[in-house]
Protein backbone atom coordinates (compact mmCIF):
# COMPACT_ATOMS: atom_id res chain seq x y z
CA UNK A 1 0.00 0.00 0.00
CA UNK A 2 1.38 3.48 -0.82
CA UNK A 3 2.60 5.56 2.09
CA UNK A 4 -0.03 8.03 3.25
CA UNK A 5 0.94 11.71 2.91
CA UNK A 6 0.15 13.05 6.36
CA UNK A 7 -0.73 16.73 6.71
CA UNK A 8 -0.03 17.92 10.24
CA UNK A 9 -3.25 19.87 10.66
CA UNK A 10 -6.03 18.35 12.80
CA UNK A 11 -9.25 17.61 10.95
CA UNK A 12 -11.06 19.62 13.64
CA UNK A 13 -9.05 22.68 12.61
CA UNK A 14 -10.01 22.14 8.97
CA UNK A 15 -13.69 22.00 9.97
CA UNK A 16 -13.32 25.12 12.13
CA UNK A 17 -11.90 26.95 9.13
CA UNK A 18 -14.75 25.72 6.96
CA UNK A 19 -17.32 27.02 9.43
CA UNK A 20 -15.54 30.38 9.77
CA UNK A 21 -15.37 30.91 6.01
CA UNK A 22 -18.88 29.65 5.24
CA UNK A 23 -20.42 31.88 7.92
CA UNK A 24 -18.55 34.83 6.46
CA UNK A 25 -19.83 34.05 2.97
CA UNK A 26 -23.37 34.05 4.34
CA UNK A 27 -22.79 37.43 6.06
CA UNK A 28 -23.18 35.73 9.43
CA UNK A 29 -20.92 36.29 12.42
CA UNK A 30 -17.88 34.02 12.70
CA UNK A 31 -15.56 34.05 15.69
CA UNK A 32 -13.15 36.29 13.74
CA UNK A 33 -12.40 37.57 10.27
CA UNK A 34 -11.00 34.72 8.14
CA UNK A 35 -7.68 35.00 6.33
CA UNK A 36 -6.87 33.22 3.05
CA UNK A 37 -3.58 34.42 1.52
CA UNK A 38 -3.45 34.05 -2.27
CA UNK A 39 -0.42 31.79 -2.54
CA UNK A 40 0.08 30.14 -5.92
CA UNK A 41 2.45 27.56 -7.30
CA UNK A 42 4.97 30.19 -8.37
CA UNK A 43 5.78 30.51 -4.69
CA UNK A 44 5.06 26.93 -3.60
CA UNK A 45 6.73 24.67 -6.19
CA UNK A 46 10.29 25.72 -5.23
CA UNK A 47 9.48 24.85 -1.60
CA UNK A 48 9.35 21.13 -2.42
CA UNK A 49 12.42 20.94 -4.67
CA UNK A 50 10.70 20.41 -8.03
CA UNK A 51 11.63 22.37 -11.15
CA UNK A 52 8.91 24.10 -13.10
CA UNK A 53 10.11 22.28 -16.21
CA UNK A 54 9.43 18.90 -14.56
CA UNK A 55 6.18 20.10 -12.98
CA UNK A 56 4.64 21.01 -16.32
CA UNK A 57 6.09 18.11 -18.29
CA UNK A 58 4.40 15.20 -16.56
CA UNK A 59 0.90 14.83 -15.03
CA UNK A 60 1.98 12.53 -12.24
CA UNK A 61 4.74 14.94 -11.23
CA UNK A 62 2.18 17.74 -11.31
CA UNK A 63 -0.19 15.78 -9.04
CA UNK A 64 2.49 14.74 -6.55
CA UNK A 65 3.97 18.25 -6.45
CA UNK A 66 0.59 19.86 -5.85
CA UNK A 67 -0.08 17.61 -2.87
CA UNK A 68 3.35 18.27 -1.38
CA UNK A 69 2.99 22.01 -2.01
CA UNK A 70 -0.33 22.06 -0.22
CA UNK A 71 1.14 20.04 2.65
CA UNK A 72 3.89 22.65 2.95
CA UNK A 73 1.42 25.52 2.79
CA UNK A 74 -1.07 24.12 5.29
CA UNK A 75 1.69 23.25 7.76
CA UNK A 76 3.56 26.56 7.48
CA UNK A 77 1.11 29.30 6.50
CA UNK A 78 -1.55 30.51 8.91
CA UNK A 79 -4.53 30.29 6.62
CA UNK A 80 -8.24 29.57 6.87
CA UNK A 81 -8.16 27.72 3.56
CA UNK A 82 -9.88 24.36 3.76
CA UNK A 83 -10.85 23.54 0.16
CA UNK A 84 -10.53 24.93 -3.36
CA UNK A 85 -10.83 28.49 -2.00
CA UNK A 86 -7.34 29.71 -2.71
CA UNK A 87 -4.96 27.25 -1.15
CA UNK A 88 -6.54 23.82 -1.29
CA UNK A 89 -5.93 20.13 -0.86
CA UNK A 90 -6.95 18.91 -4.25
CA UNK A 91 -5.58 18.43 -7.73
CA UNK A 92 -6.05 20.34 -10.94
CA UNK A 93 -4.65 20.70 -14.42
CA UNK A 94 -2.47 23.71 -13.69
CA UNK A 95 -1.42 25.71 -16.73
CA UNK A 96 -1.92 29.06 -15.03
CA UNK A 97 -3.09 31.94 -17.23
CA UNK A 98 -2.16 30.30 -20.54
CA UNK A 99 -4.83 27.69 -21.19
CA UNK A 100 -7.26 29.91 -23.11
CA UNK A 101 -4.80 31.72 -25.36
CA UNK A 102 -2.82 28.48 -25.64
CA UNK A 103 -5.90 26.78 -27.08
CA UNK A 104 -6.55 29.62 -29.53
CA UNK A 105 -3.31 29.58 -31.49
CA UNK A 106 -0.94 31.50 -29.22
CA UNK A 107 2.41 29.96 -28.42
CA UNK A 108 2.92 29.10 -24.74
CA UNK A 109 6.44 29.25 -23.33
CA UNK A 110 7.50 26.92 -20.50
CA UNK A 111 10.63 28.28 -18.76
CA UNK A 112 12.80 25.99 -16.66
CA UNK A 113 12.43 28.18 -13.59
CA UNK A 114 9.00 29.83 -13.73
CA UNK A 115 5.34 29.39 -14.63
CA UNK A 116 4.34 29.42 -18.32
CA UNK A 117 3.56 32.58 -20.22
CA UNK A 118 1.73 33.45 -23.43
CA UNK A 119 3.62 34.55 -26.53
CA UNK A 120 2.68 37.17 -29.10
CA UNK A 121 -0.84 37.75 -30.36
CA UNK A 122 -1.62 36.82 -33.93
CA UNK A 123 -5.20 37.86 -34.80
CA UNK A 124 -4.74 40.84 -37.12
CA UNK A 125 -6.92 40.35 -40.19
CA UNK A 126 -10.32 39.08 -41.29
CA UNK A 127 -8.63 35.87 -42.43
CA UNK A 128 -7.26 35.48 -38.90
CA UNK A 129 -10.79 35.90 -37.54
CA UNK A 130 -11.98 33.01 -39.68
CA UNK A 131 -9.07 30.89 -38.51
CA UNK A 132 -9.83 31.80 -34.88
CA UNK A 133 -13.47 30.80 -35.27
CA UNK A 134 -12.46 27.46 -36.80
CA UNK A 135 -10.40 26.33 -33.81
CA UNK A 136 -11.57 23.18 -32.04
CA UNK A 137 -11.12 24.87 -28.69
CA UNK A 138 -11.82 21.85 -26.49
CA UNK A 139 -9.52 19.46 -28.34
CA UNK A 140 -6.71 21.83 -29.23
CA UNK A 141 -3.57 23.14 -27.56
CA UNK A 142 -3.45 23.48 -23.79
CA UNK A 143 -7.07 22.41 -23.34
CA UNK A 144 -6.38 19.08 -25.03
CA UNK A 145 -3.38 18.75 -22.72
CA UNK A 146 -5.57 19.51 -19.70
CA UNK A 147 -7.95 16.70 -20.57
CA UNK A 148 -5.07 14.25 -21.04
CA UNK A 149 -3.44 15.34 -17.76
CA UNK A 150 -6.69 14.98 -15.85
CA UNK A 151 -7.22 11.43 -17.05
CA UNK A 152 -3.59 10.55 -16.31
CA UNK A 153 -3.94 11.93 -12.76
CA UNK A 154 -7.02 9.78 -12.21
CA UNK A 155 -5.05 6.73 -13.35
CA UNK A 156 -2.37 7.25 -10.66
CA UNK A 157 -4.60 8.70 -7.93
CA UNK A 158 -4.32 5.65 -5.65
CA UNK A 159 -0.55 6.13 -5.41
CA UNK A 160 -1.07 9.37 -3.46
CA UNK A 161 -3.34 8.96 -0.43
CA UNK A 162 -3.60 12.00 1.88
CA UNK A 163 -4.82 12.41 5.45
CA UNK A 164 -5.29 15.25 7.90
CA UNK A 165 -4.63 14.45 11.54
CA UNK A 166 -7.56 12.41 12.85
CA UNK A 167 -9.32 12.43 9.50
CA UNK A 168 -10.05 9.84 6.82
CA UNK A 169 -7.74 9.00 3.95
CA UNK A 170 -8.64 10.67 0.66
CA UNK A 171 -7.19 10.77 -2.84
CA UNK A 172 -6.83 14.25 -4.40
CA UNK A 173 -6.14 12.74 -7.82
CA UNK A 174 -9.40 10.79 -7.90
CA UNK A 175 -11.37 13.76 -9.26
CA UNK A 176 -8.95 16.48 -10.36
CA UNK A 177 -10.34 19.73 -11.67
CA UNK A 178 -9.93 21.03 -15.14
CA UNK A 179 -9.34 24.80 -15.15
CA UNK A 180 -13.02 25.67 -15.28
CA UNK A 181 -12.58 29.39 -14.84
CA UNK A 182 -11.56 32.15 -17.24
CA UNK A 183 -9.12 35.02 -17.69
CA UNK A 184 -12.03 36.95 -19.16
CA UNK A 185 -13.20 37.88 -22.64
CA UNK A 186 -11.21 41.12 -22.85
CA UNK A 187 -8.10 39.59 -21.32
CA UNK A 188 -8.04 36.68 -23.76
CA UNK A 189 -8.80 39.05 -26.63
CA UNK A 190 -5.70 40.95 -25.54
CA UNK A 191 -3.73 37.70 -25.66
CA UNK A 192 -4.80 36.67 -29.16
CA UNK A 193 -4.56 40.18 -30.64
CA UNK A 194 -1.73 41.54 -28.51
CA UNK A 195 -2.58 43.87 -25.63
CA UNK A 196 -1.41 47.11 -27.26
CA UNK A 197 -3.11 46.14 -30.50
CA UNK A 198 -6.39 45.41 -28.71
CA UNK A 199 -6.47 48.78 -26.93
CA UNK A 200 -5.56 50.61 -30.15
CA UNK A 201 -8.18 48.72 -32.15
CA UNK A 202 -10.95 49.82 -29.77
CA UNK A 203 -10.60 53.26 -31.33
CA UNK A 204 -9.45 52.33 -34.82
CA UNK A 205 -11.35 49.09 -35.53
CA UNK A 206 -14.09 48.69 -32.90
CA UNK A 207 -16.15 46.26 -35.00
CA UNK A 208 -13.12 44.01 -35.38
CA UNK A 209 -12.58 43.97 -31.59
CA UNK A 210 -16.22 43.09 -31.01
CA UNK A 211 -15.94 40.20 -33.44
CA UNK A 212 -12.87 38.85 -31.64
CA UNK A 213 -14.68 39.23 -28.31
CA UNK A 214 -17.73 37.38 -29.70
CA UNK A 215 -15.66 34.45 -30.94
CA UNK A 216 -13.53 34.26 -27.80
CA UNK A 217 -16.58 34.33 -25.52
CA UNK A 218 -18.34 31.58 -27.47
CA UNK A 219 -15.22 29.41 -27.30
CA UNK A 220 -14.77 29.95 -23.57
CA UNK A 221 -18.37 29.05 -22.81
CA UNK A 222 -17.98 25.92 -24.94
CA UNK A 223 -14.99 24.90 -22.80
CA UNK A 224 -16.75 25.67 -19.54
CA UNK A 225 -19.74 23.56 -20.58
CA UNK A 226 -17.35 20.74 -21.42
CA UNK A 227 -15.79 21.04 -17.95
CA UNK A 228 -19.20 20.79 -16.27
CA UNK A 229 -19.91 17.58 -18.15
CA UNK A 230 -16.41 16.09 -17.84
CA UNK A 231 -16.21 16.71 -14.09
CA UNK A 232 -19.88 15.86 -13.53
CA UNK A 233 -20.51 19.10 -11.65
CA UNK A 234 -23.84 19.37 -9.87
CA UNK A 235 -26.29 22.22 -10.31
CA UNK A 236 -26.23 25.05 -9.56
CA UNK A 237 -22.79 25.58 -11.09
CA UNK A 238 -20.61 28.22 -9.44
CA UNK A 239 -18.40 30.38 -11.65
CA UNK A 240 -15.19 32.22 -10.77
CA UNK A 241 -13.35 34.35 -13.30
CA UNK A 242 -11.30 37.46 -13.90
CA UNK A 243 -10.82 40.03 -16.63
CA UNK A 244 -7.73 41.82 -15.34
CA UNK A 245 -6.79 43.54 -18.58
CA UNK A 246 -10.15 45.33 -18.64
CA UNK A 247 -9.33 47.25 -15.45
CA UNK A 248 -7.48 49.72 -17.68
CA UNK A 249 -10.68 50.63 -19.54
CA UNK A 250 -12.79 53.60 -18.51
CA UNK A 251 -16.22 52.75 -17.14
CA UNK A 252 -17.94 53.74 -20.38
CA UNK A 253 -15.50 51.77 -22.55
CA UNK A 254 -15.82 48.80 -20.19
CA UNK A 255 -19.59 48.95 -20.66
CA UNK A 256 -19.21 48.98 -24.43
CA UNK A 257 -16.48 46.38 -24.91
CA UNK A 258 -16.08 44.19 -21.83
CA UNK A 259 -19.41 44.12 -20.02
CA UNK A 260 -21.65 42.40 -22.60
CA UNK A 261 -19.25 39.47 -22.98
CA UNK A 262 -18.61 39.19 -19.25
CA UNK A 263 -22.38 39.16 -18.72
CA UNK A 264 -22.77 36.41 -21.30
CA UNK A 265 -20.31 34.23 -19.39
CA UNK A 266 -21.44 35.15 -15.90
CA UNK A 267 -25.16 34.55 -16.51
CA UNK A 268 -24.52 31.32 -18.39
CA UNK A 269 -24.15 29.82 -14.90
CA UNK A 270 -26.72 29.68 -12.14
CA UNK A 271 -24.54 29.35 -9.03
CA UNK A 272 -22.35 31.67 -7.01
CA UNK A 273 -20.37 34.23 -9.04
CA UNK A 274 -16.87 35.23 -7.90
CA UNK A 275 -14.94 37.90 -9.81
CA UNK A 276 -11.24 38.67 -9.40
CA UNK A 277 -9.82 41.96 -10.61
CA UNK A 278 -6.27 43.19 -10.01
CA UNK A 279 -5.42 46.87 -10.05
CA UNK A 280 -7.39 50.01 -9.25
CA UNK A 281 -10.97 49.09 -10.09
CA UNK A 282 -12.79 51.84 -8.13
CA UNK A 283 -14.50 53.11 -11.30
CA UNK A 284 -15.91 49.64 -12.09
CA UNK A 285 -17.20 48.55 -8.69
CA UNK A 286 -20.82 49.56 -9.27
CA UNK A 287 -20.78 47.72 -12.61
CA UNK A 288 -19.52 44.57 -10.93
CA UNK A 289 -22.22 44.87 -8.27
CA UNK A 290 -25.23 45.85 -10.38
CA UNK A 291 -24.57 44.65 -13.92
CA UNK A 292 -22.61 41.48 -13.20
CA UNK A 293 -24.35 40.88 -9.87
CA UNK A 294 -21.31 39.21 -8.37
CA UNK A 295 -21.54 37.45 -5.03
CA UNK A 296 -17.84 37.74 -4.26
CA UNK A 297 -15.02 40.15 -5.18
CA UNK A 298 -11.89 38.04 -4.80
CA UNK A 299 -8.36 39.36 -4.43
CA UNK A 300 -9.34 42.96 -5.16
CA UNK A 301 -6.33 45.18 -5.66
CA UNK A 302 -4.39 46.98 -2.97
CA UNK A 303 -4.87 50.14 -5.06
CA UNK A 304 -8.64 50.10 -4.45
CA UNK A 305 -9.83 52.79 -2.04
CA UNK A 306 -11.26 51.12 1.07
CA UNK A 307 -13.88 53.79 1.63
CA UNK A 308 -15.04 53.39 -1.96
CA UNK A 309 -15.30 49.60 -1.83
CA UNK A 310 -17.09 49.87 1.53
CA UNK A 311 -19.62 52.28 0.03
CA UNK A 312 -20.20 50.27 -3.15
CA UNK A 313 -20.00 46.69 -1.96
CA UNK A 314 -19.64 46.09 1.78
CA UNK A 315 -22.47 44.06 3.25
CA UNK A 316 -23.72 43.09 -0.22
CA UNK A 317 -20.69 41.42 -1.83
CA UNK A 318 -18.21 39.16 -0.01
CA UNK A 319 -14.85 40.92 -0.12
CA UNK A 320 -11.42 39.28 -0.23
CA UNK A 321 -8.28 41.28 -0.65
CA UNK A 322 -6.54 44.63 -0.52
CA UNK A 323 -3.39 44.05 1.59
CA UNK A 324 -0.50 44.96 -0.71
CA UNK A 325 1.47 41.88 -1.82
CA UNK A 326 4.54 44.07 -2.26
CA UNK A 327 4.25 45.23 1.35
CA UNK A 328 3.92 41.60 2.44
CA UNK A 329 7.01 40.80 0.36
CA UNK A 330 9.20 43.74 1.33
CA UNK A 331 7.83 45.15 4.58
CA UNK A 332 7.93 44.09 8.20
CA UNK A 333 5.41 41.96 10.11
CA UNK A 334 4.32 45.06 12.01
CA UNK A 335 3.64 46.94 8.76
CA UNK A 336 1.61 44.01 7.45
CA UNK A 337 -0.37 43.81 10.70
CA UNK A 338 -1.14 47.51 10.51
CA UNK A 339 -2.20 47.31 6.84
CA UNK A 340 -4.44 44.35 7.71
CA UNK A 341 -5.91 46.28 10.63
CA UNK A 342 -6.92 49.11 8.28
CA UNK A 343 -8.84 46.67 6.09
CA UNK A 344 -10.53 45.17 9.15
CA UNK A 345 -11.47 48.56 10.58
CA UNK A 346 -13.05 49.68 7.28
CA UNK A 347 -14.81 46.50 6.17
CA UNK A 348 -15.28 44.00 9.02
CA UNK A 349 -18.24 45.87 10.62
CA UNK A 350 -20.27 45.12 7.47
CA UNK A 351 -19.53 41.35 7.71
CA UNK A 352 -18.60 39.31 4.63
CA UNK A 353 -14.87 40.15 4.85
CA UNK A 354 -12.07 37.66 4.22
CA UNK A 355 -8.56 39.08 4.54
CA UNK A 356 -6.41 38.40 1.51
CA UNK A 357 -3.59 40.07 -0.34
CA UNK A 358 -4.54 42.08 -3.38
CA UNK A 359 -3.30 40.08 -5.17
CA UNK A 360 -0.84 37.16 -5.41
CA UNK A 361 2.05 36.97 -2.94
CA UNK A 362 5.44 36.94 -4.73
CA UNK A 363 8.07 34.21 -4.36
CA UNK A 364 10.61 34.88 -1.64
CA UNK A 365 8.11 36.50 0.73
CA UNK A 366 8.99 35.87 4.40
CA UNK A 367 6.57 33.53 6.14
CA UNK A 368 6.40 35.81 9.15
CA UNK A 369 5.01 38.57 6.92
CA UNK A 370 2.36 36.29 5.42
CA UNK A 371 1.37 35.02 8.85
CA UNK A 372 1.14 38.58 10.18
CA UNK A 373 -2.23 38.88 8.42
CA UNK A 374 -3.73 36.15 10.60
CA UNK A 375 -2.06 37.64 13.67
CA UNK A 376 -3.86 40.91 12.89
CA UNK A 377 -7.16 39.10 12.39
CA UNK A 378 -6.79 37.47 15.80
CA UNK A 379 -5.90 40.78 17.43
CA UNK A 380 -8.34 43.13 15.70
CA UNK A 381 -10.84 40.99 13.78
CA UNK A 382 -12.78 39.17 16.48
CA UNK A 383 -16.54 39.55 16.48
CA UNK A 384 -17.07 38.28 20.01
Amino acid sequence: MPEIIEIAVPIEEIEARRERVEKTRRFETPDRVPVIPAIAHRLMVPQVGVSFRDYYSDPETMLRTQILCQKWLLENVRTDAYSITGAWTGAWTDFQNTFEAGSLGCEVHFPDDDIPWVGAGWVKTDDDLRRLEAFDYVNNGINARQVAYRRAMIDVAEKYPVRFQGGPVFYPGANPSLTNTSDGPFGVTGDVMGQVEAFTAIYERPDFVHEVLRIVTEKMIQWLDFCVKEMNLSRPVDFAWTDDLAVSLSASTFRDFALPYNQEMRFHFDGRASLHMCGKSDHLLAIFRDDLKIDEFQGFGYQVDLDRVAEEMAGRVVLLGNVSPMLIHEGTPEQVREATRRVIDKLAPHKGLIIQDGSNIPPGTPLENINAMTEAAELYGRYA
